[in-house]
């Protein structure tokens, strides 16, 4: 079995290639690849199960829905892939997934935060998002200004309010792996979940909807989330996961371990939201889901 996100997330790297090499081959391999995932999809609503045998190109039939783990850059590929190359199929197939997630995976609790949780196998939405949804709003974004869908950017503003808001509450004032939201409108977090791992999503989507809005909320959370990097993650030779971002005590509170995505993404999307949207601008650049700019092709 391959996930969602492995077998849908080289599109963008290998047309590059191709396009570098003048091989053709490069290209045919990623539309192959898409095109098995589409029409191996048994509900061809937008939603694609988790995961796919790579022998039969069958989905699980065990599955569960979501735009986290296992299945988010799938989605951001869709979007991404029109922009870079134009071809109006993957065009329809992010509009087709994103009014499916918007109708079937996004929640609200009663104090009006909206969030992204998953679909379980039966039926029932979790409420529930993880840190890697938190991309989600900046993709949203950047596909209500590429393809003139409004609400779309007001979905993306609301999530990314929510986003920030679960490294708002914390006595760290970073975020946890998973928020859980609770039926009367507040935010819980599991001792199980309370992990900091220096991921970049939530910073990345400030970065997007910055350059889009103008709005320098965008920057102020922006710069919140770094001074608490810098006050409770910096140690002596480079950055440190957190065990539990509600606890301020740093004694027993570190782990050795710094992702290689902090560097090329988290400190990467800081750094690009405070500099000139003449710095890789958003209508020039593609950036893949490691944040690799790719110039698109006119």
């Amino acid at each position: 079995m391959a996930s969602l996100a492995e077998a849908g997330t080289m599109q963008l790297e290998f047309k590059q290639l191709a396009q570098i090499s003048g091989k053709r081959e490069f290209w045919d391999m990623a539309e192959r690849v898409s095109d098995v995932l589409e029409a191996g999809s048994r509900t061809h609503t937008g939603l694609y199960p988790m995961y796919i045998s790579v022998l039969t190109g069958q989905y699980a039939k065990w599955t569960e829905y979501t735009v986290g783990a296992m299945a988010d850059s799938f989605y951001e590929y869709m979007l991404k892939q029109y922009i870079m190359h134009g071809d109006d199929k993957y065009r329809s197939r992010y509009i087709a997934s994103v009014d499916a997630i918007t109708s079937t995976l996004v929640g609200r609790t009663k104090g009006n935060l909206a969030f992204v949780g998953r679909l379980a196998n039966d039926g029932r939405l979790v409420r529930e998002m993880e840190h890697l949804a938190c991309f989600y709003p900046g993709l949203l974004a950047l596909g209500a200004q590429v393809l003139d869908r409004p609400q779309d950017l007001l979905l993306a503003e609301e999530l990314t309010h929510t986003c920030f808001v679960a490294y708002n509450m914390t006595a760290t004032g970073l975020g946890p792996e998973h928020v859980y939201f609770i039926e009367d409108g507040g935010l819980g977090i599991s001792p199980s979940d309370s992990r900091y791992m220096l991921r970049p999503e939530t910073v990345e989507s400030l970065f997007v909807m910055y350059r889009i809005t103008g709005d320098q909320k965008y920057q102020e959370w922006g710069w919140q989330i770094f001074e608490s990097i810098e006050q409770y993650a910096r140690v002596e030779h480079g950055y440190a996961a957190l065990v539990n971002v509600l606890q301020t005590n740093m004694t027993s509170n570190l782990e050795d371990s710094m992702e290689s995505f902090f560097l090329a993404e988290t400190l990467k999307y800081l750094y690009l939201l405070f500099s000139p949207p003449t710095v890789l601008p958003l209508d020039e650049y593609v950036f893949t889901t490691e944040a690799h700019p790719f110039r698109i092709i006119k």
